[in-house]
């Protein structure tokens, strides 16, 4: 069977691996069901569903839905659209079934591969159910039309060995629709690789087009912060991370987590498979390992394989910080990492230089590092309004909190279907763009950057803005505190506590207030309330609703 040329960076690379080290481990799905494939086992997989997926009618450049689990099939399916030249489109299944939906509307995907609940939501809730023409179910059928994916790797395994014996008709239709999609023109750097989404974290979820080129500059950024070596164990809550670890040579080791619902994931089994595959570096978002710290620590457990912890998602806390480095041995780092779905990675830095500076600089924010080779980042002046083009004088002041602004290889194409967006979030500046973070900060005379919180939650109080991030790294040791935040009831600022469990809400909110009261930037802050479970974020539930959370504290009040 004809097959096309891989130009993904990511299935060129672990195609490579697979003709270098066939037999090393790929991917090792740990869990209540463990098992492993090897790179050339991977290899073959991904041949086999490429022809399975033509067969079914999913063209080069077709936009579609990937509804799959985290775990071996779902990078199979994912390497095997790229080097079809497809489009996976990736929407988080936590998101609220309207959300999922809107994305999908703007996406408007022509086919759909799920898990049989996607499918049963796709003709229930209507999640592309318009735009759909190629449906593909990854696993039992019901009661919807279509394949299944078993179906058609069985038929493609048959034709395959077929055209072997060169028994196959030459005329045979399906045989031939095959052919002709394999052998269309590849994809070049420039094509549409795939569409993620953002966290919709601070409104809703916008559609993230990445083309083969901007992969490829992820790849290389990533490989420059040496988490994922080759012939290392790797373990990643995120997928597409699993995938560029593996396209790095390293083996991705997939937890049995629900993407749905991040934080119902067991403890002592994800100690228990980074034990038992011996990882040596894992990527997790902040809230995730702060569980895991905390069962480690209970425990006495130290994750004597692990020399390396990257962070990601949000920003990392100093508890946080703290117990994730007394669960792993001595010279162990912890990095965290600082991006967004369109331009990542961003910075970087080390656990140990992350303590220094905020001892240096209490009050000031989070460090987050230098910026990686090949970004550049400026701080500009706050705006809530669109900018058409670059000027020098947009920089703010050395020092100043402005709102950061990167330009790398890496930043995406403008959000789908999303002009109002897009205008926010870009400014030209001749054959480069600048991607607006979104987020607040500055500029250190070291040249690192520090993070100071969201331009949308800034607090305009009477006095003048605050930002979230100044205020509570000030406030996140207080004892009984699981997490601080500050939000705004309008113009009033409002400290707001989730208290450790077992702590009453009237002794949280006292200790806060005491701590409050012990530094000049926050002494003035005397309205304290304490929820008991901040609104967190779909994707990583790691970033606090402090827009949900700030209309809670204002009908409080």
């Amino acid at each position: 069977m004809v097959t096309p040329a891989p130009v993904s960076e990511l299935v060129t690379r672990a195609e490579r691996w697979a003709a270098d080290r066939p037999d090393a481990v790929a991917c090792q799905v740990g869990g209540r069901a463990p098992h492993a494939v090897s790179y050339a086992e991977t290899a073959e997989a991904v041949r086999e569903t490429t022809a399975a997926l033509a067969l079914a009618g999913v063209r080069p450049g077709m936009r579609t839905v990937l509804l799959v689990f985290p775990g071996v099939e779902l990078g199979v399916l994912a390497l095997s659209l790229l080097r079809l030249g497809a489009v996976p489109v990736m929407v988080d299944p936590g998101l609220p079934w309207a959300a999922v939906r809107r994305c999908l509307a703007r996406a408007e995907p022509e086919a759909f591969i799920g898990v049989p609940l996607a499918q049963a939501a796709r003709l229930a809730l209507g999640w592309a159910r318009r735009t759909s023409r190629v449906t593909i179910t990854v696993g039992p059928r019901r009661f919807w039309p279509g394949p299944t994916l078993d179906g058609l790797r069985a038929t493609a395994r048959a034709e395959a060995r077929a055209n072997d014996r060169a028994t196959a008709r030459a005329n045979d239709r399906a045989t031939a629709r095959a052919t002709a999609i394999a052998t269309a023109p590849a994809p070049g750097p420039d094509d549409l690789a795939l569409i993620a989404y953002t966290s919709g974290s601070t409104g809703p979820p916008k559609g993230v087009p990445l083309r083969h080129r901007h992969l490829t500059a992820q790849l290389d950024l990533l490989a420059g912060l040496d988490v994922a070596r080759a012939g290392a164990s790797v373990l990643s809550t995120f997928v597409p991370f699993a995938l560029g670890a593996a396209a790095l040579g390293a083996t991705a080791v997939l937890p049995d987590l629900d993407p749905r619902h991040p934080l119902r994931f067991d403890p002592a089994a994800l100690a228990e498979d980074i034990r038992r595959y011996r990882v040596s570096a894992a990527f997790a978002a902040p809230a995730l390992l702060d569980r895991l710290a905390r069962h480690c620590a209970a425990r006495g457990l130290v994750l004597g394989s692990l020399d390396t912890v990257a962070v990601a998602g949000a920003p990392l806390s100093l508890p946080t910080l703290e117990r994730v480095r007394a669960c792993l041995p001595g010279g162990a780092r912890v990095l965290s990492v600082y991006g967004a779905t369109e331009c990542l990675p961003v910075a970087a830095i080390e656990g140990r230089e992350l303590t220094a500076a905020l001892a240096a600089h209490p009050g000031m924010g989070t460090c987050l590092g230098v910026p990686l080779p090949g970004v550049e980042v400026r701080v500009i002046g706050v705006t809530d309004d669109p900018i058409a083009r670059w000027d020098d004088d947009l920089v703010a002041p050395p020092g100043a909190v402005g709102e950061i602004v990167v330009s790398s290889p890496a930043v995406s194409d403008p959000y789908l279907d999303d002009p109002h967006a897009t205008a926010l979030a870009r400014i030209a500046d001749g054959d480069r763009v600048w991607h607006r973070m979104g987020d607040l900060g500055r500029l250190d005379e070291d040249g690192r950057l520090w993070f100071a919180g969201r331009r949308s939650e800034r607090v305009r109080a009477p006095g003048g803005d605050l930002y979230p991030d100044h205020v509570e790294t000030l406030l996140a040791g207080t004892p009984g505190a699981r997490r601080v935040a500050l939000v705004g009831a309008g113009p009033r600022p409002v400290l707001v506590v989730e208290p450790e469990d077992g702590v009453r809400p009237g002794a949280a909110r006292a200790a806060l207030l005491a701590e409050a009261a012990r530094h000049p930037a926050t002494a003035g802050l005397r309205d304290v309330l304490a929820h008991p479970r901040f609104p967190v974020d779909a994707r990583h539930n790691s970033k606090i609703r402090r827009d949900l959370l700030g209309v809670w504290a204002g009908r409080r009040l």
